[in-house]
């Protein structure tokens, strides 16, 4: 289980790197989300200071999905292939 959760992405104006993320704190239901920063984030993971998790509304409940993980300082991902691109598998836009 994770700290918090990723249910939504807001990508660039060309629709490749992840801008923003929309979060949820764990117990916390989705109003009481938060937009934060993919920097912001990245800088959380890659200071041990939390963890993140996907998660999706499917069917009428909440649905884990992979860890978060962060790939050449900046870019958020759940397969930590080095890949250099934000890849945070089907999350809905918001």
């Amino acid at each position: 289980m994770a700290d918090f959760y990723i249910s939504g992405v807001r990508r660039d104006n060309a629709g490749q790197h992840i801008q923003y993320v929309k979060i949820i704190k764990a117990g916390n239901g989705e109003k009481d989300a938060s937009i934060n920063s993919r920097q912001f984030v990245a800088e959380l993971i890659n200071a041990g200071k939390t963890s993140f998790q996907t998660i999706n509304y499917v069917n009428d409940k909440w649905v884990y999905g992979a860890m978060v993980h962060v790939i050449d300082g900046i870019y958020l991902t759940t397969d930590p292939n080095d890949t250099k691109c934000d890849d945070l598998g089907n999350l809905p836009t918001f």
